[in-house]
């Protein structure tokens, strides 16, 4: 698990935002910068939430909260979203493209294709269904610390290898 990650507790509740392409390190600072003033900010129902901002792989902004702490609400992941999509419109980033699939490939590099060219890949044999994926779905620390990054066989993708 990547250095960033450090800090980031089991119970914590999780948003993974992945990028529509790979991100710059100018890019990376000005993410950072802002997702650390933002979540300084952050609050639900008036009460501060204990939060960070990590950036992996220079593809995905992960939002960590400590619920233990404070419950995030409605309207304060409504104002994360907020966040991300205002700093992708800043960026020309799409955050919130679900039909991106980022995987491992052989080398262990990180990819990312459209979800119809990752279709195709896996018809082509191209991938496999052993191929890493980027479950972005994760709810939890302990689930980004152990199922984050798995098989497509255990996920969603393995449809593309039926």
């Amino acid at each position: 698990m990547e250095k960033a990650f450090d800090h980031i507790q089991d119970s914590d509740r999780i948003w993974v935002y992945q990028s529509n392409r790979f991100l710059t390190e100018v890019e990376i600072e000005l993410i950072q910068t802002s997702g650390n003033a933002f979540v300084a900010s952050w609050a639900t129902h008036g009460k501060p939430l204990r939060a960070n901002v990590a950036i992996a792989h220079n593809l995905f902004v992960i939002v960590s909260v400590d619920e233990e702490q404070a419950k995030t609400s409605g309207c304060s992941i409504d104002k994360s979203v907020n966040w991300i999509s205002s700093l992708g419109s800043d960026l020309h980033i799409d955050f919130l493209d679900r039909m991106q699939i980022a995987y491992k490939d052989e080398q262990n590099l990180v990819q990312i294709h459209p979800m119809n060219e990752f279709e195709q890949l896996a018809a082509n044999g191209q991938i496999e269904s052993s191929t890493l994926v980027f479950n972005n779905l994760v709810f939890n620390g302990k689930e980004l610390k152990s199922a984050w990054n798995i098989p497509a066989s255990e996920s969603w993708h393995n449809r593309f290898f039926q």
